[in-house]
């Protein structure tokens, strides 16, 4: 039977028994197609593809084959029956932003996932198992070839009962921080020939005692010291004064001003040509509405004109939720071809949103703004912007950027996902301030990139760079992770940096072309060079010391043929 490849959504009593109903359901799928089938897919050997959402409860069983991101809603209940094949296919997408965090297929539990005897595997190490708020339930299972195989955060948690096997993986499993136990059951957990078996980021619980490392390519744990960052409590949240303007699904054909407190309930839509201005001390709540149950809400507001909210450092413009705690309680600041005319945005506090700032065809210009609880802090894409004074706190993605020209000055992120993630664009960065930012600090894919100052602190990676060209001067990358610059292809120059306490390399090369030129690599954990492969690589007057790894501080073609060597001048 051919592949078919268009898919809708229709109740998932209406697909074939492999995938079975226990309670009312709906997800997006692909017919069935027939494929020869391991032993371990049962007796009925056709494969179910299947993608989108999961809400109700579902039980899965035979082969299963995931073709885009899966995402188990809350409330939501996926049982995995033994015996259960589950593949994920590999993205053909550039996924710059992908719909939750990898760039990979992958399967974000929001609501429940029990799995008993069954295996997930993913291609190209992308991809992963994503426990974010949900509860998982393993026991006798195995999961493979992801770039992480289980990540838990925010609240999120875990149990292992049985024998639990996570192998050849980027990262094994991910420990981000969170107000309940990360991980519980005493299931043994076995970490097999992955490149990193565990990392447990800023203020993650420990590592559980039954985490078994077996061939850990890069490090068995990577962590930072064993700190537990305190919990924040619930801050106050604003309200609206009684008497507040309200307003449902609102279209504006002309411009208009609002002022004071306004609710909104509904999605505000500015045609082209008008402007919505917003006057200083303003605050807009933003009722939770979620019509098609996927826990974000939709209210937000949609300009194809332009926006003008200037508030003053001592009366700011606010974007709130009503109610609700957490991030994703209403849409976004939309611009959508939004490229004519102004728009400003001055002292504005973002909070609760699905995405704080989105932009796409549009350009746009901000200063002293500050985004907080949301799922994405700023995305955009084919626009122009020049932002700053920013900073993205609290949420799980800070920065995505995509076929843009970007000029940010004093970019703050602090305890993300995520950070700042640039692909095919033209960007100048000036001082970015970024602490415990998860994944990496910046990433930088297909740009040419011109970074000044500023620092990054304990992320997984402090600065990715893949393709592209890229100057740096005067950086300070501090207790990276994995590594505090990974570099893979790409022309780069890194002029006076200062990278120091990263727990595994310093600086690591994949094919890449580097020159640099003074600053330190100082107190690595391994090599303060590591080369992964035949990458070209000149140090001139870089002060290298205070490594507690290796006896010689690089590694490169001198030890293992093949990779290039490290010229150092």
């Amino acid at each position: 039977m051919p592949e078919i490849r268009k898919t809708r959504k229709i109740p998932v009593a209406a697909v074939l028994p492999v995938f079975l109903l226990i309670a009312s359901a709906q997800v997006t799928y692909c017919r069935p197609v027939s494929a020869g089938a391991p032993e371990s897919a049962g007796p009925d050997a056709r494969e179910v593809r299947i993608g989108g959402r999961i809400s109700g409860e579902v039980r899965l069983a035979g082969r299963v084959r995931v073709t885009e991101d899966l995402l188990v809603l809350p409330g939501a209940k996926l049982h995995v029956a033994p015996g259960t094949v589950v593949s994920f296919d590999r993205s053909e997408s550039s996924k710059v932003d992908p719909e939750y965090f990898h760039g990979g297929t992958e399967m974000v539990v929001r609501g429940a996932l029990r799995a008993e005897g069954a295996r997930f595997l993913f291609r190209g190490r992308s991809g992963g198992i994503v426990v974010d708020g949900g509860r998982a339930e393993f026991a006798d299972c195995a999961i493979s070839g992801a770039e992480a195989g289980i990540a838990v955060l925010g609240g999120g948690t875990v149990t292992a009962a049985g024998a639990l096997t996570v192998a050849d993986c980027r990262v094994g499993v991910a420990l981000f921080a969170g107000r309940l136990p990360a991980w519980a059951g005493r299931g043994e957990v076995s970490l097999e020939k992955n490149g990193v078996a565990a990392v447990r980021f800023p203020g993650a619980p420990p590592v559980p005692d039954t985490f078994l490392f077996r061939r850990s390519e890069e490090a068995d744990v990577v962590d930072w010291d064993g700190r537990i960052l305190p919990q924040r409590g619930d801050a106050p949240k604003p309200a609206p004064a009684s008497g507040a303007l309200r307003l449902g699904d609102t279209f504006m054909a002309r411009s208009r001003e609002l002022s004071g407190d306004v609710v909104v309930d509904g999605v505000i839509r500015v045609a082209p040509g008008a402007t919505l201005s917003i006057a200083p001390g303003s605050r807009l709540f933003f009722v939770f509405r979620d019509t098609d149950g996927d826990g974000i809400g939709e209210n937000g507001i949609f300009l194809q004109g332009n926006l003008d909210a200037r508030g003053t450092k001592e009366r700011p413009i606010g974007f709130y939720p009503l109610d609700g705690a957490g991030p994703g309680r209403w849409d976004a600041i939309n611009f959508m071809a939004s490229d004519q005319g102004e728009n400003v945005l001055e002292n504005v506090e973002i909070a609760g949103a699905y995405r704080g700032l989105h932009a796409h065809f549009s350009r746009f210009r901000g200063k002293g703004i500050r985004i907080s609880e949301c799922y994405r802090g700023i995305q955009f894409q084919e626009s122009d912007v020049e932002l700053s004074g920013v900073e993205v706190a609290d949420s799980l993605s800070g920065l995505r950027c995509r076929d843009s020209d970007v000029k940010i000055d004093g970019l703050r992120l602090r305890d993300t996902v995520s950070g700042a993630n640039f692909f095919r664009s033209r960007v100048k960065l000036s001082s970015p301030d970024l602490s415990r930012t998860g994944w990496y600090g910046i990433r930088l894919r297909e740009s040419r990139v011109d970074l000044s100052g500023g620092a990054v602190r304990e992320a997984l990676v402090g600065v990715s760079v893949h393709e592209g060209t890229v100057l740096a001067e005067r950086l300070s990358v501090e207790a990276g992770g994995l590594a505090g610059i990974a570099l893979q292809e790409g022309d780069v120059r890194i002029n006076g940096a200062v990278i120091s306490g990263c727990r595994v390399d310093g600086i690591s090369a994949t094919g890449a072309k580097a020159f640099v030129t003074g600053g330190a690599i100082t107190e690595y954990g391994r090599y303060a060079v590591k080369l992964g492969g035949p990458a070209e690589m000149t140090l001139r007057g870089v002060e290298i010391n205070s490594g507690r790894g290796a006896a010689n501080p690089v590694y490169d073609g001198k030890i293992a043929p093949g990779l290039g060597v490290v010229r150092i001048e």
